[in-house]
């Protein structure tokens, strides 16, 4: 394997890396209720509408988002109940706040995740470790999502480092296509173990 030693920054994704998105709770439990269909795969639907593209990209509001979902798919709830399913479903990676706190010392902390303002308000409050990440990268403050490589790009300069000094990683194999397109190395999540042995692997730890 080739040396990565240089490497000064480590950039995280948020879900399902350092947070675990459960989808038998919260509002894709709703939708997988209403619509007779399986919660993942209502998920990644709704994953890949362009409403949701939106919403991540800080096109629209959250109160907005909530309406035109409501409109779009027939559902009657209030936003402060929408507001709650939304993160319902939301919990820390095992294993995640520790390796980050482990790491902190030995590499610059990053965060580039496709989020929301409701989500990370709600995930910040809740876990502290993420405190620990002094510049995210959000998509909905930056207008912009993955794999699109202004997000990279802007991640590695929220660590400042270069990209060519940063590591990314992702549970999505097209997300770590993208921060390979711009020069980071990176390496799909498959869980805590695999993870600890890359960074091994690169003198992290």
């Amino acid at each position: 394997m080739k040396d990565e030693r240089h490497i000064r920054a480590v950039i995280f994704d948020l879900g399902r890396v350092l947070v675990d998105i459960d989808v038998s709770k919260g509002i894709f439990a709703l939708f997988a209720e209403r619509f007779s269909d399986n919660p993942e795969a209502v998920m990644q639907k709704l994953s890949a509408d362009e409403l949701m593209n939106r919403y991540n990209a800080g096109q629209i509001p959250p109160e907005q988002f909530h309406k035109a979902l409501c409109d779009k798919f027939g559902l009657r709830i209030t936003f402060q109940r929408f507001a709650q399913l939304w993160c319902d479903m939301l919990s820390p990676v095992p294993g995640m706040g520790e390796l980050l706190r482990e790491i902190s010392s030995r590499v610059c902390l990053g965060l580039l995740s496709d989020t929301d303002p409701l989500h990370w308000n709600y995930l910040v409050r809740k876990y502290d470790v993420l405190r620990c990440i002094e510049n995210p990268t959000l998509s909905y403050q930056i207008g912009s999502v993955k794999p699109c490589a202004e997000s990279y790009l802007t991640a590695a300069k929220n660590v400042n480092t270069p990209p060519q000094a940063c590591l990314y990683i992702d549970d999505l194999a097209v997300n770590v296509k993208g921060a390979l397109a711009v020069g980071m190395d990176a390496v799909q999540f498959e869980g805590v173990i695999k993870l600890r042995e890359e960074l091994a692997a690169r003198g992290i730890l």
